[in-house]
């Protein structure tokens, strides 16, 4: 078994990212949210590609083909800048309840990026979220049941207390992979029972101790 308690530290380029919403946000539109999650697309059926600016919360990415949450990203973000018609079809867009969003049409952005030569940013924004999806592909690569129950624990505990206490642990991991209900709670089980995490109404509370290697 592979080493557990290893942890990719992938740096969010927070100047890049906040140089193009100051320059974005003088054109952009408030996108009303409700007191429920609501879902959003990076394109419609007839509409262009719009762009989504989070500056408060988060944004769940759910993929259409199995129904399953491939990222989460918190504010600041920047979705849609890709303009792709494969992501359009095949994802799309969960805000829950408290995120503050605004969106602009991509084609304004562009010449926004183009006018103010803010593609560099662009480039480091992108090279990011590239960064993210490696990460998270290879947490489900060729890794058992123990291995990505432990990562996905370890990418929960890096939330916020607040953001943590809305969230089921079981769901979270669950949402995320392919693996068996049984399977996971066997694994949270033996952590909580060994003294490694601190779990409450299902809630991850906090990691106590290094998981152990072997299992």
């Amino acid at each position: 078994m592979g080493n557990s308690n290893k942890r990719s530290i992938i740096e969010k380029p927070l100047e890049s990212i906040h140089r193009l919403m100051t320059a974005f946000v003088s054109i952009s539109k408030p996108y009303l949210l409700d007191s429920k999650n609501i879902e959003a697309r990076l394109k419609g059926k007839d509409a262009g590609f719009d762009v989504y600016l989070l500056t408060k919360g988060r944004v769940d990415i759910w993929r259409e083909v199995d129904n399953r949450l491939v990222e989460t990203a918190f504010a600041p973000s920047i979705l849609g800048l890709q303009g792709s018609v494969y992501r359009s079809q095949h994802y799309h867009l969960k805000f829950p309840a408290g995120a503050e969003v605004s969106t602009i049409p991509l084609q304004a952005a562009m010449e926004i990026i183009e006018l103010q030569s803010l593609w560099r940013d662009v480039f480091y924004y992108q090279g990011y979220l590239n960064d993210r999806q490696l990460h998270h592909e290879s947490m489900l690569i060729n890794s058992s049941t123990y291995e990505i129950v432990c990562l996905f624990l370890k990418d929960l505990s890096h939330y916020s207390d607040s953001e943590r206490a809305k969230l089921s642990v079981a769901d979270y991991i669950l949402q995320r992979s392919n693996l068996a209900r049984s399977g996971v709670m066997k694994v949270l089980a033996d952590l909580r029972f060994g003294g490694y995490i601190d779990i409450q109404h299902g809630k991850l509370i906090k990691i106590l101790n290094n998981f152990p290697r072997n299992y």
